[in-house]
């Protein structure tokens, strides 16, 4: 992933990374006077525990602008194009989510897709 947001910029797009996902919030205790909990080690006990949801369900890992140049009622002008790049391993699959997010941004004007490598990231942001 590093290296396509690196390679993502050498093609002068500018990528970020989105985290997606959920995590418990609440009052972190780390002992208990006078009570025995067993802990391991990196465990930790949250009191009044919440879900904490980062992020919108089937966002791409990567994402940003693209810069275009307008022509020709805006001669020389460039814009930022929406970008973003979903980041799979050869084998990878998108889940249902991420194929609508990309497919969504797709159909708005922007620029999305599925990146394995750089010869896909280079054809996402072309």
């Amino acid at each position: 992933m590093r290296r396509l947001q690196a390679r993502a910029s050498q093609l002068g797009a500018r990528l970020f990374r989105q985290q997606v996902g959920m995590a418990w919030i609440g009052r972190v205790e780390q002992g208990y006077p006078g009570r025995l909990v067993t802990l391991g080690s990196g465990d930790v006990v949250i009191r009044k525990a919440r879900p904490f949801r980062a992020g919108v369900e089937g966002m791409s890992d990567l994402g940003g602008w693209v810069p275009v140049v307008i022509t020709p009622d805006m001669v020389g002008s460039t814009v930022a194009v929406y970008a973003q790049v979903e980041v799979k391993t050869d084998k990878g699959r998108a889940s249902p989510e991420q194929v609508a997010w990309i497919d969504a941004v797709s159909k708005a004007g922007g620029r999305a897709g599925i990146a394995r490598n750089d010869e896909d990231l280079a054809g996402i942001l072309a």
